[in-house]
């Protein structure tokens, strides 16, 4: 009898650490916070980032998105929003410091892109297409919290010509 009891709760306990291990990992969420800088890149023979009469790169992004791997990349699959509304960011305001745009909860996963249509600059232009995360992406696991920065910056001749385009220069990676 002792044998019998002994094995049911065996049973139990097993079935237990197994379905908690589930739930853990499919339920209970990390955070990832998501924010931007322009890292000064300082253009041969001026000594600064962009030339004086640029006061304000104003950058409208419609959202911000991530990306779960394994979901292909098809226009919504794996998609998930870290920023949810339209936000604008003056680029000048990020020369020397990040700015923190937003964070989401994420499941259990491994993130691997970041999409962000830009629907306004100093020059309007659109979506620029998606940004790998450097690494291959990271693993997001229960309870833990990643911060992801996204570097955008532009080439200084290209916002004085005034043509229409700009060609932004893009990169993501966790900060440590």
């Amino acid at each position: 009898m002792a044998k019998g009891t002994a094995a049911v709760i065996l049973a139990i306990l097993i079935i237990g650490a197994i379905s908690g291990y589930f739930f853990y990992t499919r339920y209970v969420q990390g955070t990832v916070v998501l924010s931007i800088t322009d890292p000064p890149q300082v253009q041969l023979g001026s000594g600064q980032q962009y030339d004086p009469s640029i006061l304000h790169i104003y950058l409208t992004f419609a959202t911000m998105e991530i990306h779960q791997g394994g979901f292909g990349n098809s226009s919504n699959n794996g998609w998930y929003a870290i920023v949810g509304s339209q936000k604008t960011v003056d680029m000048i305001s990020v020369l020397t410091s990040a700015k923190t745009l937003g964070s989401a909860r994420l499941a259990t996963g491994t993130y691997d892109q970041l999409r962000f249509p830009v629907s306004a600059a100093v020059v309007t232009f659109s979506n620029i297409g998606n940004v790998s995360i450097t690494g291959g992406g990271f693993q997001s696991s229960p309870g833990t919290t990643v911060d992801l920065r996204l570097t955008i910056s532009f080439n200084n001749n290209e916002i004085l010509a005034m043509n229409g385009r700009l060609t932004p220069h893009a990169t993501a990676q966790i900060v440590t």
